[in-house]
């Protein structure tokens, strides 16, 4: 029967205390020469002893190393038994030679070199060289993990405000949504208000072993959401006794704080084994004030008081809101009754700052300062860059055998989590007051930008629970054949509250209206004769009718009536699943055992979710409404099966691997509730129907140390829940929030248009196929030293995407853009359509060296990705594709992505009980241009040091025996304290203001303290 094992890097090799010993005394004389402690320190220079630091810090065998390794099975079974303690913190190494284990990226049990997609192994080593006190960050520092959402302010969660501060792994920039992940192998549940995406933040790191990557498709193996590839994150079981991991991180400079700890055990209640775990962490919040480095523009972003100004005209300048003559400001009614003579001597006035205690009453001669405001830190007061939030986790793991034939285990994983994110005091952000609003005193139309800290801060308190259970049975027919089945519940429950929430609607209709002239509105659910009734005019199935003036609002005075105390969300993610498969081997050839596997599964994923405030950004697909309740359930189910075919034998060898995998979905159940409207079933949802897909790859070695690979695999992928709900807002957005149209000449003008959000239920699945090829390199005679490369290439057709095009050209319209002539109104579709595509290909290097002298052991590792095409077709109607690698022009609903991403990290370990290790992580720059503008972002090159410290037997300190075994490592994150820089230019290449703001990492400078020990 097969299992799993940890997989070594590099070799790790013991030494005698003699050399170690005489290493540790002289550096141990260097330090405390003189002192009691030297004097009293144990030797044992002629001991034969194995080290424990050692075993623990040297490094670890490759894994390409270990699939090529010719070890005896007499040779470990005789080999003497290493004591207990030396064991703790090192990788599980059998007693007995296992030689197929199962590994991610197949069901089938094989070693890793039969394994024809590219698997990545983040071991320890890598975990601790990065120094990072949270999973989602050190899974950030892998070069293919491109645009992953994180826990700052501002990131989406599937395209919805992320309440929870939750983290996702985004492999190839393929989406979120396209990559797999699974906790030892097995599939959990969705996060967030729109589910369709895994959580990561959810796993402690303190109860990670090491995570396997795919970086090739494996949806023929794992379902449709695994195109990107599969994330496997192996949970750590080797506990013994009880052990205490604690953490602290700060920034230099303070500003907040971040603590956590864990408490894991391990029981052995007569043959039942007992995995124990508790976690808690916390941190205090960082406010955007504390930060140099922006998080909003600020010269464009509202300032502690208020400015003005007005825009724009058809060629983007700004229009005057005052004129200067001899010093005296003047309104535009005053300009205009100047003489010519003294019109032609006044200047205009583009930008004004408000004096404090500014209000309706007052002249506009009380202003004296002009211009564009550059307010400084203070416009970020009131936002978090990272929520203030808490976490408490517990886990169990129980397991049990029954005889050779079966084991049972049983796994329990709960998590609870309070966030909180300011969102910044109330205010103004551009909102225009109207020309003939009784409280302008400008005499003309201006947009208002400013903050009321008199009004209060405007957060969002979301408290949730997830909770993750399963219960998997492995057992064996015979020699040859085993079985494996398994069922799982996964929920998240998130609810979260609004408070100081703007009703921004009725404040712009009102800071825009004179209180006399009449307002247009768009009615939906009406008929032509129902309109003409009303008086409305019909058209792109509106009534478009005229409704009484909103009173004018003042923006000087009270807003509490336009401001809501308390608003609640809720969302539930549930999805149960059961697998079951047979494998084993099915008859023997030349060239060895064909093996194979049949499996089948079913999946139910349901969705739930309130809102009564918009949750999304503008062209969320549940944006801009004011109730929402959604409930929605979906079954999948599954056969597959996979092959693996040895055509050659002994030296040269070679390996086919087959895959094929048959998913059938039902149609959604959906109910779907708007303000007003009683609960309804939604019909007529497209049948995402039944498909195959298949994988085929092959192995070629040669000769020793020598590896080829290629790999194939096609998909399909189903819409998600969220994507097929019905229309769930319109609105008629005008100003900022309609449209730009370009003109004939060029120039920009601002258009109203009537928005249609929401989703499609008649989206049909995805289609996409994968390609990999590559090869693995291990010289003979040079222990320690590997290199890989793998060429890969992803075309996804059918592509569903949100079609938002703010800026539209006339002559062309995109798909979903209609203009009544007759109304003079635009109508868009932005809701999700299957129009785009995506056609992709890079190459990934990965290079390792390892060596021990007399110092120590050493250990080199390097990794990069390179990104050489990533076309993405936004709407084949209209579009040519756009190249999103490094540059783009305008905007795309997946971002621009580095061309080329590299982390590399040095480690060194001594048997004194030292370990130093410095990991380097960089991105290449991007950029993006917008009309005749363009932005550029060029980000910090982040490198962390770790120092680290083993107590032990023959370590550089004696240590008492409660010590033993433990840990004490200090990293400095970002020890440069680098910040990206983000540059802006014209076409003319002439410096332009930043318009955007800088998306360096926040946290600057980092002290992270961490002790690990045995209690």
């Amino acid at each position: 029967m097969s299992m799993t094992i940890v997989l070594p890097m590099l070799p790790r090799q013991t030494t005698k205390v003699k050399r170690g010993a005489s290493l540790c005394r002289w550096i141990l004389t260097a330090v405390l020469i003189g002192t009691p402690a030297f004097i009293g320190a144990q030797e044992t220079e002629d001991a034969d002893v194995v080290v424990q630091t050692e075993l623990e810090s040297a490094p670890v065998v490759p894994q390409t190393e270990l699939e090529n390794a010719d070890v005896p099975q007499t040779e470990v079974e005789d080999a003497a038994v290493t004591p207990q303690t030396e064991l703790e913190d090192a990788p599980v190494v059998p007693q007995t030679l296992i030689e197929e284990i199962v590994v991610t990226g197949s069901r089938i049990a094989r070693t890793p070199g039969e394994l024809a997609g590219n698997l990545v192994v983040l071991g320890e080593d890598f975990i601790n060289a990065t120094g990072e006190a949270t999973l989602e960050r050190v899974l950030r520092q892998l070069p293919q993990n491109l645009n992953s959402t994180s826990e700052q302010f501002g990131s989406e969660l599937n395209t919805v405000r992320n309440f929870t501060g939750g983290s996702t792994v985004n492999l190839r920039g393929l989406g979120a949504e396209s990559t797999l992940i699974l906790i030892d192998g097995k599939r959990t549940g969705y996060n967030g208000f729109l589910g369709g995406v895994t959580d990561i933040s959810k796993i402690p790191l303190s109860m990670v072993e090491r995570i396997e990557v795919i970086l090739d498709g494996a949806s023929a193996i794992y379902g449709s959401d695994a195109v990107g590839g599969v994330v496997n994150i192996i949970t750590r079981k080797d506990y013994e006794g009880v052990e205490l991991d604690l953490n602290y991180v700060t920034p230099d400079g303070g500003s907040y704080d971040e603590w956590r700890g864990s408490i894991a055990g391990a029981l052995d209640l007569e043959g039942t084994r007992v995995r124990l775990n508790y976690s808690h962490s916390g941190h205090s919040g960082l406010d955007g004030s504390e930060r140099e480095a922006t998080l909003f523009q600020r010269s464009i972003f509202p300032g502690p008081q208020y400015d003005v100004r007005f825009c724009c005209a058809a060629d983007g300048t700004s229009f005057p809101i005052l004129y200067r003559l001899d010093g005296d400001a003047l309104t535009l009614s005053e300009y205009n009754d100047l003489s010519p003579e003294d019109q032609a001597r006044a200047s205009a006035v583009t930008n004004a700052v408000l004096p404090q205690g500014f209000n309706e009453n007052s002249s506009v001669d009380d202003i004296t300062q002009f211009g564009v405001p550059d307010w400084g830190p203070e416009t970020q007061a009131g936002y978090h860059i990272l929520p203030e939030e808490t976490r408490d986790s517990f886990s169990a793991r129980v397991e049990r055998d029954f005889g050779l034939q079966l084991s049972v285990t049983a796994h329990l994983r709960y998590e609870t989590r309070d966030t909180t994110y300011n969102g910044g005091y109330i205010g103004f952000s551009g909102q225009t007051i109207g020309g003939g609003n009784p409280f302008n005193p400008f005499g003309r139309s201006v947009n208002l930008r400013g903050q009321r800290p008199d009004m209060g801060v405007r957060s969002t308190n979301t408290q949730s629970d997830s909770m993750n259970l399963g219960i998997d049975f492995e057992g064996s027919f015979n020699e040859n054949w085993d079985w494996e089945a398994g069922f799982g519940l996964s929920s998240e429950e998130a609810n979260s509250r609004r408070l100081n929430s703007v009703d921004g609607a009725t404040l712009r209709a009102g800071l825009s209206s004179d209180g006399v002239t009449p307002r247009i509105a768009f009615l939906s659910g009406e008929t032509a004769a129902s309109c003409a009734e009303k008086g409305g005019t019909f058209s792109f199935g509106f009534c478009r009718v005229s409704l009484p003036p909103l009173p004018s609002i003042n923006p000087f005075g009270d807003l509490s009536p336009y401001i809501n105390p308390a608003l609640l969300a809720g969302s539930t993610n549930e999805q149960t699943r059961f697998d079951a498969l047979v494998r084993g081997g099915l008859w023997a050839m030349p060239a060895g055992e064909v093996k194979a596997m049949l499996g089948y599964s079913r999946h139910s994923t349901s969705l739930e979710g309130e809102s009564e405030f918009q949750i999304g950004t503008t062209d969320s697909p549940i944006g801009d409404i004011e109730t929402f309740h959604t409930e929605a359930e979906r079954s999948n189910q599954a056969l597959y099966t996979e092959a693996l075919v040895p055509l050659l034998g002994g030296d040269p060898t070679l390996s086919l691997s087959l895959s094929a995998r048959w998913d059938a979905y039902d149609k959604p159940d959906a109910l779907y509730r708007e303000s007003g409207i009683e609960t309804d079933t939604v019909q007529d949802f497209a049948d995402p129907g039944d498909r195959t897909t298949w994988g085929a790859g092959l192995v070629f070695t040669p000769w020793e140390g020598l590896r080829f690979r290629l790999n194939s695999q096609t998909a399909f992928v189903a819409p998600q829940l969220n994507q097929v709900l019905r229309q769930s807002s319109s609105r008629i957005a005008s100003g900022f929030g309609g449209l730009l149209i370009q003109e004939p000449g060029g120039s920009l003008s601002r258009a109203d248009a009537l928005i249609l959000e929401g989703g499609n239920p008649d989206l049909k699945p995805e289609v996409a196929d994968t390609l990999s090829a590559g090869f693995e390199f291990n010289p003979v005679g040079l222990e320690g030293l590997g290199f890989k490369a793998t060429w890969n290439r992803t075309n996804y057709e059918d592509r569903i995407s949100r079609l938002s095009n703010p800026i539209i050209d006339r002559n062309n319209p995109p798909t979903g853009t209609t203009y009544s002539s007759a109304d003079d109104v635009w109508f868009q579709e932005r809701r999700w359509i299957n129009v785009s595509s995506v056609n992709r290909d890079g190459i990934d290097y990965e290079a390792y060296f390892a060596t021990s002298n007399e110092l120590g052991d050493f250990s080199v590792q390097f990794r990069h990705s390179r990104t050489g095409k990533y076309d993405f077709t936004v709407d084949p109607a209209t579009d040519d594709p756009i190249s999103v690698v490094e540059h783009t022009d305008g905007l795309t609903a997946i971002g621009v992505v580095s061309r080329a991403a590299t982390t590399a990290q040095l480690i060194w370990s001594n048997p004194c009980g030292l370990e130093t290790s410095l990991d380097l992580s960089s991105r290449s720059k991007t950029s993006r241009t917008l009309g005749s503008v363009t932005d550029t972002y060029e980000p910090p090159t982040l490198i962390d040091l770790r120092l680290s410290y083993h107590f032990g037997e023959g370590t550089l300190l004696p240590s008492p025996d409660w010590a033993a075994g433990a840990r004490v490592s200090l990293t400095v994150n970002n020890l440069a304290d680098s910040f990206g820089e983000t540059s802006s230019m014209d076409d003319a290449g002439e410096s332009l203001e930043l318009g955007s703001a800088s998306r360096s990492p926040q946290f600057g400078r980092v002290f992270n303290l961490t002790l690990r020990m045995s209690l």
